[in-house]
């Protein structure tokens, strides 16, 4: 079982490698400039603070110390085909771009920046984006529904991914692609939300 997913764009974002490089304090990576594990991170992280489903439940999806998930997240693939490493996915591609954008620190007691506090961090520009999770472990057939509907509602949750969300980067929409979002998909996630505040 393979659920599809589609990302739109609002404006840059940026997951940093934790390297400096190319004149830049922090870099992107270019071979997989959106990496599964950012994905699943920002899709747990809106199952638990903003859906607030039921702890069991987010870690039987998405793994715990003890446990691991049984889905597998994709590396989101840029439509068009583009690579930061070509720059031009041929035609009708829609390729990314990176661009530099410095940021520095405000002192509060003189309202001057701060010497030495001027970095200068790599964010890429894209259109639209598709990642999958695939089955990989076992999952009770029974289950497989509520698993689904947890999916597809926290993909469905996410406004902002990659770092510095809290300054603006990386607003985004996901949309499902496959299986669609439908009004069963509001009735499994309401079922859920109505099953935890009874057992609360």
């Amino acid at each position: 079982m393979t659920l599809t997913f589609e990302i739109s764009f609002h404006g840059p974002f940026r997951v940093a490698t934790g390297r400096a490089g190319d004149g830049a304090d922090s870099v992107i990576d270019r071979e997989a400039p959106l990496p599964a594990s950012s994905i699943k991170g920002v899709m747990r992280s809106a199952a638990r603070d903003l859906l607030n489903l039921p702890a069991h439940l987010v870690e039987a999806v998405f793994g715990a110390a003890w446990q691991p998930s049984p889905w597998s997240w994709s590396d989101a693939a840029f439509t068009g085909g583009a690579t930061l490493s070509d720059g031009d996915g041929g035609a009708g591609a829609e390729p990314l771009r990176v661009r530099a954008r410095a940021r520095i620190q405000i002192s509060e007691a003189t309202h001057t920046v701060v010497d030495g506090a001027l970095t200068v961090g790599e964010e890429i520009l894209a259109h639209r984006a598709i990642f999958t999770v695939r089955r990989s472990g076992p999952v009770p057939a029974d289950d497989l529904p509520r698993h689904e509907a947890v999916l597809t509602a926290s993909a469905r949750a996410v406004t902002a991914l990659g770092g510095d969300r809290r300054r603006g980067l990386g607003w985004v929409s996901i949309t499902p692609l496959h299986p669609r979002w439908t009004a069963a998909s509001v009735e499994h996630l309401v079922d859920l939300l109505h099953g935890r505040k009874e057992s609360s």
